[in-house]
């Protein structure tokens, strides 16, 4: 059987206990807190995994919400699906840092993430086509 380094999202197996790729103490990785695994989760190759792990930050109202989701956009800005996902986490943000966010995202190449801006922001019907 195998299974993710918690650490690095490399294969090891079941049974490692430290990983072979990145030297994580696997055990250790497992014990963390559930904030400190939702942060290590923003490193997951799985856009869904960040996307839930964003959401679930905000949902908390944790101080480093606004910054895993900036990142998070920021890092995913050539997929405009995980974009438009990560802006639903918004609703869970302080007004100020929502529409700041959402602001920005008007001006983004893909239509999909400008029509979630608006969406966010009230103004779906306004949403840029171009």
């Amino acid at each position: 059987m195998t299974s993710l380094c918690p650490a690095c999202w490399r294969v090891v197996s079941r049974e490692t206990t430290t990983c072979p790729h990145c030297g994580a103490d696997i055990e250790r990785c497992h014990r963390r807190p559930f904030r400190e695994k939702l942060l290590g989760a923003l490193t997951h190759p799985d856009r869904d995994t960040v996307v839930r792990a964003v959401a679930t930050l905000a949902a908390r109202h944790d101080p480093d919400a606004r910054l895993a989701l900036e990142t998070a956009i920021h890092r995913f800005a050539a997929e405009p699906h995980v974009v438009a996902a990560l802006l639903q986490a918004l609703a869970f943000f302080d007004q100020a840092d929502a529409e700041r966010i959402a602001r920005e995202a008007l001006g983004h190449p893909s239509f999909i993430v400008r029509r979630a801006a608006a969406q966010v922001l009230g103004q779906a019907d306004e949403a840029p086509c171009e």
